[in-house]
């Protein structure tokens, strides 16, 4: 897992969802305090959102794409 700060962890899953986790501490056998999983266009949505241009359906697409996963508006 990734350790961002103060015992914040993140992993991509191979669904393309994002598990995060709060521990009491940084270390990896810390006891875990909070833990969410966040479905892969969920995560977009967090991404596309906080980037410079915002959410909309074409940041969406990007960043769903940029994460691995690829969806095509319906003809």
């Amino acid at each position: 897992m990734f350790h961002w700060n103060h015992g914040w962890f993140f992993r991509r899953l191979p669904n393309g969802s994002v598990h995060i986790q709060k521990r009491k501490t940084a270390h990896d056998n810390a006891e875990v305090e909070v833990e969410a999983t966040i479905p892969a266009a969920e995560w977009a949505s967090v991404v596309a959102a906080v980037s410079q241009w915002g959410e909309s359906g074409p940041t969406w697409q990007i960043a769903l794409a940029f994460h691995g996963e690829i969806h095509h508006d319906p003809v």
